[in-house]
């Protein structure tokens, strides 16, 4: 009798109905499976050694030689340290920049290693889009190094408005004897006037372009920054042209563009439009008849409106 009971109970304990046999069979499929998809990851996985053919020729076709480099390179992959792992920024040359310079400018040790192989090969860079076709350069750290790269004698000029960080080697330079034109000047010029470093550059170049160049010497003292010391300074180094300023179309320009400028606000930027929709065009008359700048303010803006 006890025995009957015991085989009955186990039975009933160990005993699997239809819908438990089915949960269990699928179970022992999804397991399978999945074991086979781990046996199968690294065959998988694709094989990181490539090779890349690289060409770098100038862009100019009156150049005498026209130079292709092959650049064999094995196991090459994104390495984690490309990443700008050093904030050290510096104008430099990608045709004679050492090893060590290239790493402080954040590449990594393989494409530092692969930029100087590549000029011992023969390779040469005529502008600064050519160092994109650097093998392992990504484009995130090339728009980062854009403005640093300098090439002398190259076809592709320095922009006025672009800002070019220099090495500590301005402190030791003598200053510039001759006045400089500040509406003109880039910023190679303006970074070695005396009491001028690489961060007053920028914000003088950021404003000029902003404003379209400067057409009095004391719109300088509204420079971020600029104190009455550093102004007087800055002053008697330089000198300004203002038929070099770039004029805004007053009764043309849209709504948006207008209220870019400084000079301009929201409010102004509106009204000017709704006047011209209602009466046509401008003239300075109507410019000051609008009531919306004072005396000073009219002074600063009408020199940069043509009608």
């Amino acid at each position: 009798m006890v025995f009957q009971k015991i085989k009955s109970f186990l039975f009933n304990f160990f005993h699997f109905n239809k819908q438990e046999r089915n949960g269990v069979f699928v179970l022992c499929i999804i397991i399978v499976i999945l074991f086979g998809v781990r046996l199968l990851m690294p065959l998988l996985q694709n094989d990181s050694n490539t090779v890349q053919l690289i060409t770098i020729a100038p862009s100019n076709l009156n150049q005498e030689k026209k130079i292709e480099t092959e650049l064999i390179l094995n196991d090459v992959t994104k390495d984690s340290s490309e990443i700008k792992t050093s904030k050290e920024r510096f104008v430099f040359n990608p045709n004679t920049v050492s090893e060590e310079d290239a790493q402080k400018l954040g590449m990594s040790k393989k494409l530092s290693a692969t930029l100087i192989n590549f000029r011992n090969k023969g390779g040469k860079f005529f502008k600064p889009q050519d160092l994109k076709k650097l093998y392992g350069l990504s484009p995130e750290l090339y728009k980062d190094l854009e403005s640093y790269i300098l090439i002398p004698n190259s076809k592709s000029e320095i922009k006025r408005d672009t800002v070019y960080s220099v090495t500590r080697a301005y402190e030791k330079k003598a200053y510039p004897k001759k006045l400089i034109e500040i509406n003109t000047a880039d910023s190679l010029s303006i970074v070695y006037l005396k009491g001028i470093g690489p961060g007053f550059t920028k914000r003088i170049i950021k404003y000029r372009t902003m404003l379209g160049g400067f057409h009095s010497v004391n719109q300088l003292k509204e420079v971020y920054g600029m104190t009455d010391s550093t102004f007087a300074l800055l002053a008697s180094q330089i000198n300004l042209d203002p038929n070099s300023i770039s004029k805004i179309p007053i009764n043309a320009i849209d709504f948006n563009s207008l209220r870019k400028h400084p000079y301009f606000n929201f409010q102004s930027a509106q009204a000017i439009v709704n006047y011209r929709l209602k009466h046509g065009k401008l003239t300075e008359r109507d410019i000051k008849a609008l009531g919306m700048f004072s005396e000073d303010k009219l002074n600063l803006i009408l020199p940069y409106l043509s009608y």
